[in-house]
């Protein structure tokens, strides 16, 4: 059964902020949170509350707004990255660096044949929706990070 989502302010609020960190490094639900506070503290509203904030990054994920990565530290829990609805994430791989967090969108089609040649070679169905590659940014290994 599908939810219906209501576009209330503190959603709005965290849209926009999740848009505006969009190109930083993926964030945990507290860390989103916490900059969600700092975004709204001269708001006379306020930001929403901390267990509205998780659950609008839930929501946010199922309709694929909001891609959800877990965390590469083995520490568990996971981080969120606004992907807006045009990427199409169940598409490509998604490379996430282990020195700096960030996570690039390998949208450049090579994906594509990497997932093509797994299933006419091997016989293996890739979750594209889940297809993450762990290693080091070329930033993180020029500065020594790797």
């Amino acid at each position: 059964m599908n939810k219906k989502h209501y576009n209330t302010a503190g959603r709005q609020r965290l849209a926009a902020y999740l848009k505006q960190t969009a190109k930083m490094a993926p964030q945990s639900a507290e860390e989103i949170y916490t900059g969600l506070c700092k975004l709204c503290a001269d708001d006379a509203e306020g930001a929403p509350g901390r267990s509205s904030v998780y659950r609008m990054l839930a929501a946010l994920g199922d309709e694929g707004e909001v891609k959800k990565f877990p965390v590469s530290t083995g520490e568990g829990g996971f981080v969120y990255q606004y992907v807006g609805t045009k990427r199409h994430c169940d598409t490509h791989f998604h490379l996430h660096c282990l020195s700096c967090g960030q996570v690039t969108h390998l949208e450049c089609g090579c994906s594509k044949n990497i997932f093509d040649h797994l299933f006419s070679t091997h016989g293996f169905r890739v979750d594209q929706g889940r297809s993450i590659l762990y290693g080091i940014c070329d930033a993180c290994a020029k500065r020594g990070d790797a």
